[in-house]
């Protein structure tokens, strides 16, 4: 059981609930995910299964796409539904216009301060452990990148959103922000992920479809590397070059036998053999390599992902 599986997680489980369950049902203890979801959100949760659990730190990067909803008037201290609600003012003076320029202040390159009530880490502690003692929560602010953050339906007091964003974006922390911006207060009522890259909801496998029939699923729906790294540039090399990469040697720009976009020095690059299989993710630190591996996809036998 090696590849990439999307799953469609429902409201409830945890991420992590979601991955206990596919390691039963795949017989496997080699999973993990790209990217945790709350537990009242669903929507796409990219799951990675044996072998392919090396390549995680090149699908968590991927641009995320949300639909959402969030309620005006009041604030939560989870910034979500979930959380204690506190009334903050009246709405109903609050326009169509006023919210779409508060959105757009939540947009381009951002300073975000992650919810108090959240897995981030401090001075060697989750936020929500000093939330959940009554201790004062340090903020952790980060750098994020938020695409698009659109109204879909204005029906005060509540907002239908649409939402595509970079990686690390809490996209509860754009619901409270534009709430402190309108000066009415907001909080985060629904939640669905909608894509992760170029996995789409549309696309993605049922927990129940899952657990009905997990051998069937599995066969038809697992990913192999190549196909679930569509963003990252190709290459392909010489015998030689191929034969020493296996055992986790550099190559130059000369070893290449066929190739694509050539990635600048530092970006990710994903080597295939000559049978199309996955071999390798490197990078170059300069112009023209050498090319180091980050992550050799090949097991000591020499079997490709």
């Amino acid at each position: 059981m090696n590849g990439i599986l999307s799953i469609h997680k429902p409201k409830g489980p945890t991420s992590h609930d979601v991955v206990a369950k596919i390691r039963r049902l795949a017989g496997t203890r080699r999973v993990g995910h790209a990217g945790t979801l709350d537990p009242m959100a669903e929507g796409v949760l990219v799951c990675c299964l044996g072998r392919a659990t090396r390549v995680v730190p090149w699908l968590t990067g991927l641009p995320k796409e949300y639909t959402g909803e969030m309620v005006l008037g009041a604030e939560s201290n989870t910034y979500d539904a979930e959380g204690e609600i506190r009334p903050v003012r009246d709405p109903s003076d609050v326009t169509r216009e006023a919210v779409e320029n508060a959105f757009r202040s939540q947009t381009g390159f951002l300073a975000q301060a992650a919810p108090p009530f959240s897995a981030v880490k401090v001075r060697g502690k989750k936020l929500y452990e000093y939330a959940r003692k009554g201790e004062d929560v340090p903020e952790k602010i980060r750098p994020v990148r938020v695409d698009r953050f659109d109204i879909v339906r204005f029906y005060p007091p509540r907002v239908l959103f649409i939402a595509r964003v970079g990686s690390g974006t809490y996209i509860r922390s754009l619901a409270h922000e534009a709430g402190k911006v309108l000066g009415c207060g907001a909080y985060l009522s629904a939640l669905c992920r909608t894509s992760v890259g170029s996995f789409s909801l549309e696309d993605s496998v049922s927990l129940e479809a899952l657990e009905a029939d997990p051998e069937t699923v599995l066969l038809e729906s697992l990913l192999p590397i190549p196909l679930a790294l569509t963003h990252l540039p190709k290459v392909i090399l010489l015998p030689q070059a191929e034969a020493r990469l296996r055992h986790g040697a550099a190559f130059l720009a000369e070893d290449i036998l066929e190739a694509g976009e050539i990635p600048p020095p530092g970006s990710p690059l994903l080597v295939l053999d000559r049978q199309g299989e996955a071999m390798a993710v490197v990078h170059a630190e300069a112009e023209g390599g050498p090319y180091k591996p980050l992550r050799v996809l090949v097991s000591d036998d020499g079997e490709s992902l």
